[in-house]
């Protein structure tokens, strides 16, 4: 497509389309000035020949970056015609998950508190009402799944963005024993068999790669997980590239780790279901420090 020529990648989930490319602070005005507003001439042609309409004020434009990079641009908005003006932003929701320019996820983690904060109260109104295990089960349905949601992305994050996330766990355990604040929830959890939230996250990394290495994941994710010597695939550990060639938090870099740490048992498993059962019993000892 005429995008693709001006070198934008494309990536879409159901309705939800994103085009993205990368540029050095000296390449900016021809960025915002050039090469965003014919893209987005191309989009909008692409939409009136199917009968469709683009919405400015439901585009928006984020610049990913350190805190350092982001301070040499000038530029603060893009011209789509001499009506439409796209201002960048901040912070963009992309398929619910809430993305700032700097990736430390603070602006995701403020919402995911609120919400279950609020919910944990109204499932706390209905403890006389519940048994333990409904009150588990909803406490799952409703809080964890919250805290499981695009979860892979937290990886790398500030220690203080996980403690928050698992503040909310603790908060959920306490709420379906009746524990007060000052108690502690470890053994609690424990019998709940729940990973704690770092490991959550883990878990969910080396799912994907597991997925990505039988043909269960999308190319996107696949075409980048690669191993070490391919003359014994079932042995051989994964490539982690340099964090020269790859950002230290990218899937690509810290995946593959994960993975080259777990036990031979486990990667070698030939059925997901079983898979995702030693994984979690490797990772509930770590969790718990259970030798």
């Amino acid at each position: 497509s005429t995008v693709k020529t001006l070198k934008f990648a494309i990536h879409g989930y159901a309705d939800d389309h994103q085009l993205y490319k990368s540029f050095t602070p000296s390449e900016e005005y021809m960025m915002f000035m050039e090469e965003v507003p014919k893209c987005f001439q191309q989009v909008e042609k692409w939409m009136n020949e199917h009968y469709l309409q683009l919405n400015p004020g439901k585009t928006e434009i984020i610049v990913f970056g350190s805190p350092a990079m982001l301070t040499e641009l000038s530029i603060r908005g893009v011209f789509l015609n001499s009506e439409s003006c796209i201002r960048l932003s901040p912070v963009a929701k992309n398929l619910g998950f809430q993305l700032d320019s700097c990736l430390t996820f603070k602006n995701q983690v403020k919402a995911v508190k609120s919400s279950c904060y609020v919910k944990l109260r109204d499932i706390g109104r209905m403890k006389s009402f519940l048994t333990t295990e409904q009150m588990s089960m909803l406490v799952q349905a409703v809080i964890i799944s919250s805290l499981d949601y695009c979860n892979a992305l937290y990886y790398g994050c500030n220690k203080s963005i996980i403690a928050q996330l698992q503040t909310i766990q603790n908060r959920a355990c306490r709420i379906i024993f009746g524990l007060n604040k000052r108690q502690c929830v470890d053994e609690k959890m424990k019998s709940l068999h729940w990973l704690k939230v770092q490991e959550r996250i883990e878990f969910k990394l080396c799912l994907l790669v597991y997925k990505a290495l039988n043909e269960l994941a999308p190319s996107y994710i696949s075409d980048i997980i690669t191993f070490n010597h391919l003359s014994s695939r079932r042995t051989s550990s994964l490539h982690v590239p340099l964090t020269t060639q790859s950002h230290p938090r990218a899937f690509q870099t810290v995946a593959p780790g994960l993975w080259n740490q777990l036990p031979l048992n486990i990667k070698n498993c030939d059925e997901i279901v079983v898979f995702k059962r030693l994984l979690k019993t490797h990772l509930f000892r770590k969790s718990y420090n259970i030798t």
